[in-house]
C-alpha cells in the first residue's frame, strides 16, 4: 500500500473507533455522575493527573525509540528492528515497576495536593482508590510497548482495533456495575483487566505480525545506534518533563486552590476535549508515521510539500473543530448533565482557545518527530514548565479556575509557539520561520471570520433540544463553506481533492466487483 493508504486506513480505523469510545465514554460518565457525584468525579480526574506526573520516569523513551525504527523498517533490517525492541521492552519494564513502586509511595501524602479532603468520603476508601489508580497505569507499560512498532510501520489500526472492543466492553461492565451496586472499587477493577487485557493481546498480534520478534537470539546495537538513542532520550527528557508539567498539573492546581469538586466540572469538559483530541492525534499518528517514511526516502523539497498539506490539512480541521467546541460547548454540557455542571462562557473560551493552540502544534511537533530534531529545543520545556507553573499558581490563587488555565496559556504563547517552529523550519525544512508564521495568521484570520458567521446564525436558533441541532447544522456547514470559499483555488485544497477523487474511485471500483 501507499503512504496515502495507510494514513487513510489508520485514519479510518481511528475515527470509527472513537466514535464508538466517545458515545460509550459519555453514556459511562452520566451514570457516573448519577450514582456517585461529583466528589468521586473530581478524584478521579486528581488521581489521573497525579499519575501523568509519574509517567515522566518513561523519559521520551518511546518517541526516541520510534524514530530509530523508520529506517530499519524501510529497509527490512529485522535485526536491527529486533535489537531496538529488546531495548524497549527493558527500558518499559522498569517503568512500570517505577511507576507501581514510586506512585504507591505517594499514597500517605495525597493531602498535600487536595486543598480540603471531601468530608462524606472516608480517606482510607480515597486511599484504595488512589493505589486502584496506580496499578491501572503501572499496568499499561508492561506489554504496550511493542505497539510501537505498528506505529512505525504505520499500521497502527491494529492497536485500534484490539484497544476499542476492549475499552467497549469495559464501558458496558463498568455501567452495570455502577446501576447494580453503585461500587467504585469494582468499577477500577473493570478498568484494570480492561488495560491489561488490550496491551496483552496487542502485544500478541504483534508477535504473529512480526514472527522474528520472537527470536532468542538478538544482536546488541553498535555503538553509533546506542550514541543516537542516547542522544535523543537524553532531549526527550526535557520534552516530556514539559509535556506533563504543562498539560497534567491543571487539575491538581484547581484542586489545590478550588476544591475537588471544581476538578470534578472541568473533567467533564475535559472529557469532551479529549475525546477529540484522542481522535485528532491517532490521525496525526497515523500521518506522522507515513512522514517518518518520508524523512527516511525523499528529497528536502519533498519533505516541504509532505509538510505544507499536513499544515493546510491540521489548520482546517482545528478551526473547525474549535468553532464547534466554542459554539456547543456549554449547550451540550447543559443537555448532557445539567445547568449544575456548566462553566462560565469566559472560561470556556479560554479552555477552546488553549485547545487550538495545543492542536496547532502538532504538525510541527509530529514532523520534528518525525526528522529527529529532539536535540536542537531540549531546553525549551523548562522554560514552558516555569513560566506555566509561576503563572499558574501566581493567576490561580486570586482567579481560581479561569487563572490556572490563563497559565497554561501564556506559557504556550511565550515559548513553544516561538520556538518549535524555528526549529523545524530551520534544521529539518531549511526554509525562512517566517513562512510558518504568514501561513499560522492566515489561517487563524479565516478561523476568526468563519467563527463570528456561524456564531451570527446560531445566536439566532431557540432554546432546547431543537435549538442545539439546528446549532450543530449550522457548525457542520457554514465554517466549512468559508473554508471551501477561501482555499479552494490553492494547491493544498487541490491536492486533497485528488486524495478525495480517488478514494471515491476506489469505492465505486469495489462497489461494482461485489
Amino acid at each position: 500500500m501507499s503512504r496515502v493508504d495507510y494514513v487513510a486506513r489508520n485514519a479510518k480505523f481511528a475515527a470509527i473507533s472513537q466514535i464508538a469510545l466517545v458515545l460509550a465514554n459519555f453514556v459511562v460518565r452520566k451514570v457516573f455522575v448519577v450514582t456517585l457525584g461529583e466528589n468521586y468525579l473530581g478524584l478521579s480526574g486528581l488521581f489521573t493527573d497525579i499519575l501523568s506526573m509519574l509517567s515522566l520516569a518513561e523519559l521520551g523513551f518511546g518517541t526516541s525509540v520510534v524514530y530509530s525504527l523508520y529506517k530499519p523498517l524501510a529497509e527490512g533490517d529485522t535485526e536491527k528492528i529486533k535489537s531496538l525492541m529488546r531495548v524497549f521492552r527493558l527500558a518499559y519494564r522498569c517503568v512500570g515497576i517505577f511507576v507501581l513502586v514510586a506512585g504507591t509511595a505517594l499514597t500517605p501524602f495525597l493531602e498535600i495536593f487536595v486543598s480540603e479532603m471531601p468530608a462524606e468520603i472516608p480517606l482510607t476508601e480515597i486511599r484504595w482508590i488512589y493505589v486502584l489508580n496506580v496499578v491501572n497505569s503501572g499496568a499499561s507499560y508492561f506489554f504496550i510497548y511493542r505497539a510501537s512498532l505498528l506505529f512505525a510501520d504505520q499500521k497502527k489500526y491494529v492497536e485500534t482495533i484490539i484497544t476499542t472492543v476492549a475499552k467497549l466492553a469495559a464501558a458496558a461492565l463498568q455501567i452495570g456495575i455502577l446501576l447494580l451496586t453503585k461500587n467504585y472499587f469494582l468499577y477500577l477493577g473493570i478498568m484494570i483487566v480492561a488495560t491489561f487485557g488490550q496491551n496483552f493481546m496487542v502485544s500478541l498480534q504483534t508477535d504473529r505480525m512480526y514472527p522474528f520478534l520472537k527470536d532468542k537470539t538478538v544482536k546488541k546495537l553498535d555503538s553509533e545506534d546506542k550514541h543516537v538513542l542516547k542522544r535523543n532520550v537524553g532531549a526527550n527528557v526535557f520534552h516530556k518533563i514539559g509535556y506533563v508539567a504543562v498539560f497534567s498539573t491543571d487539575s491538581i492546581l484547581m484542586a489545590k486552590f478550588v476544591s475537588v469538586a471544581i476538578v470534578g466540572v472541568y473533567s467533564n469538559y475535559m472529557l469532551v476535549r479529549k475525546a477529540l483530541q484522542n481522535v485528532i492525534e491517532l490521525f496525526f499518528v497515523s500521518i506522522s508515521a507515513s512522514m517518518g517514511n518520508v524523512n527516511a526516502c525523499e528529497t528536502q523539497e519533498k519533505k516541504y510539500e509532505a509538510y505544507s498539506h499536513i499544515y493546510f490539512f491540521a489548520a482546517w480541521l482545528f478551526g473547525f473543530v474549535c468553532i464547534c467546541l466554542m459554539i456547543l460547548y456549554n449547550p451540550f454540557i447543559e443537555l448532557w448533565l445539567g445547568k449544575d455542571y456548566l462553566l462560565s462562557d469566559v472560561t470556556v473560551f479560554v479552555i477552546v482557545l488553549n485547545f487550538y493552540m495545543y492542536c496547532m502544534r502538532i504538525p510541527v511537533n509530529n514532523t520534528k518527530e518525525a526528522m529527529g530534531l529532539f536535540w536542537n529545543d531540549r531546553y525549551k520545556p523548562i522554560a514552558e514548565v516555569l513560566i506555566n507553573l509561576g503563572a499558574s499558581i501566581l493567576l490561580g490563587r486570586t482567579m481560581g479556575i479561569l487563572g490556572v488555565l490563563l497559565g497554561t496559556l501564556i506559557s504556550t504563547a511565550t515559548v513553544p509557539f516561538w520556538v518549535e517552529p524555528y526549529v523545524l523550519y530551520r534544521h529539518g525544512l531549511k526554509k525562512k520561520v517566517r513562512q510558518y508564521y504568514l501561513y499560522y495568521f492566515g489561517y487563524l484570520a479565516v478561523t476568526v471570520l468563519a467563527g463570528g458567521v456561524t456564531g451570527l446564525l446560531c445566536s439566532l436558533a431557540p432554546a432546547g433540544i431543537g435549538g442545539f441541532i439546528l446549532k450543530m447544522i449550522f457548525c457542520a456547514v457554514v465554517p466549512n463553506a468559508v473554508y471551501v470559499l477561501v482555499y479552494f483555488r490553492t494547491g493544498e485544497f487541490a491536492y486533497f481533492c485528488g486524495i478525495a477523487l480517488r478514494m471515491l474511485r476506489k469505492i465505486v471500483k469495489r462497489g461494482e466487483s461485489v
